[in-house]
């Protein structure tokens, strides 16, 4: 058993401890970002609108993977931290090895499936008939890539639950530098263009998901999993699906709302599409530090949760707070100073760059309202809330987002499209907040979810 990363998560100063683990978390989050974007920054090379739609049509179907494997990586991850914090060791042994053989069968399901349905998915997506052929030439490669990239985000999260930071930092950076080494060689030498692009992710994602099981291999685990605890049982399952729906119901619906952004957009041309395809990628680099900063927070507040330490459980959260303050201060500086100059790292077509100018600069307002409702939404998670968090789940990207594309767009036409994101954010963070409030005054009381929803709804009232 590791003394160091269970003195780290309750014992170690909370400061510190937030930091230790932040670091290498947003390092990760960062180097994802790279892995995520280089696709899309080579391809931009081209200078092909059309190859450069197709990345970026591709894009949420590539997140709708992670957030069907998130259900068992982020909800093992939440209930894993809790038995931690319980010493309940053979428990987080059996939640690592249900989650690794669910997320692997789940791999199996969306490969046949996405093989099956590709055609109908990329027209819904909003495939032209230019960017359709590169598009569905990607997409192929990704889909046949489920199982790899599935088990790689789902063993991560796993590691960061029970304080391995760094093993997956390392992890991400092997993937992420062989992705980039591997992307200009399969794109210009060997002229495969979007194809190529998609192959040397594959390759990539290969060399995180060994360095990731090397690491099970080692024994440097907390949570060993292993066959002898292989065990069906519901409770376990209800643990995971309780977190893991919601947590993944949001990047499911981000998914969704980004696709049927596309779409929409798509009426405006293949330019739009681009636009908007580089703008997200854009955001990412806060919004993923954002994800970076709530994961690293993740496991003490787990951990603080199961061994009924509410001092250091609040502490964590307003420390954490408080980093995402300052970033979010500095990123909407720089973004709405020089959107221009940002939209031109990825492309030089003008009016690509003209376009998304335009929604970067709306997007960026939505900044400050991520850095305050991931680290609250986060902390809810890890306490093992799932009412909560799948409303607000369902509200920030489904219930308010979704509508507020199309109302605003048949309204305001294309300007009223760019600005639904910032006012489904501004909605999700005051919900957030909302719930936090009322979990943090009943936590004494340790009352069933049930009876805490009524309690809070009432307080609403």
């Amino acid at each position: 058993m590791d003394k160091k990363r269970l003195f780290l998560l309750g014992e170690m100063p909370v400061a510190k401890a937030i930091i230790t683990l932040a670091v290498p978390t947003v390092v990760s989050m960062l180097v994802q970002i790279f892995y995520n974007v280089t696709d899309t920054f080579f391809v931009g090379k081209l200078n092909d609108p059309y190859q450069l739609a197709a990345v970026s049509i591709c894009m949420p179907l590539f997140m709708m993977q992670m957030a069907i494997s998130g259900i068992f990586g982020n909800g093992a991850a939440s209930f894993l931290s809790r038995q931690l914090g319980k010493k309940d060791y053979a428990g987080a042994r059996e939640t690592a090895t249900v989650a690794l053989v669910s997320c692997l069968a789940s791999s199996v399901l969306v490969m046949s499936l996405g093989l099956a349905f590709i055609r109908p998915i990329l027209h819904l997506a909003g495939a032209s008939s230019h960017s359709f052929p590169y598009a569905l030439s990607y997409l192929s490669i990704i889909i046949l890539g489920s199982p790899l990239l599935m088990l790689n985000f789902t063993i991560a999260q796993l590691l960061r639950a029970e304080g391995a930071a760094k093993g997956v930092m390392k992890a991400n950076l092997i993937g992420t530098i062989t992705n980039i080494v591997l992307d200009p060689v399969f794109i210009f030498l060997l002229h495969l263009g979007v194809t190529g692009a998609a192959i040397a992710t594959l390759i990539g994602a290969s060399c995180s998901l060994a360095y990731l099981l090397s690491f099970y291999w080692r024994r440097k685990s907390l949570a060993m999993p292993s066959p002898r605890f292989l065990r069906i049982r519901w409770e376990t399952f209800a643990e995971i699906f309780k977190i893991g729906i919601p947590a993944s119901l949001s990047q499911i619906m981000m998914s969704v709302g980004n696709s049927i952004c596309y779409g929409v957009a798509s009426g405006y041309g293949d330019v739009a599409v681009a636009g908007f395809g580089v703008v997200w990628r854009v955001m990412s680099l806060p919004v993923f530090v954002f994800i970076g900063m709530s994961i690293a927070m993740q496991p003490i507040v787990g951990y603080s949760y199961g061994a009924n330490n509410k001092h250091r459980l609040k502490q964590t959260v307003r420390t954490t707070l408080e980093m995402s303050a300052g970033l979010a201060a500095f990123v909407l500086a720089l973004f709405l100073l020089f959107p221009r100059l940002i939209i031109q790292i990825f492309t030089t077509d003008p009016n690509v760059v003209e376009m998304g100018s335009k929604v970067l600069t709306a997007f960026t307002l939505s900044i400050p309202f991520i850095g305050f409702q991931m680290p609250l939404l986060t902390s809810i998670q890890a306490m093992g809330k799932g009412i909560p968090s799948l409303i607000i789940a369902v509200s920030r990207n489904g219930l308010v987002y979704i509508p507020a594309v199309f109302i605003l767009n048949g309204i305001f036409g294309f300007d009223g499209l760019v600005w639904a994101l910032p006012l489904s954010d501004v909605i999700s963070a005051l919900l957030a907040l909302f719930f936090f409030i009322a979990i943090v005054r009943t936590l004494r009381h340790h009352q069933p979810e049930q009876q805490f929803v009524e309690h809070a709804l009432e307080e609403v009232v």
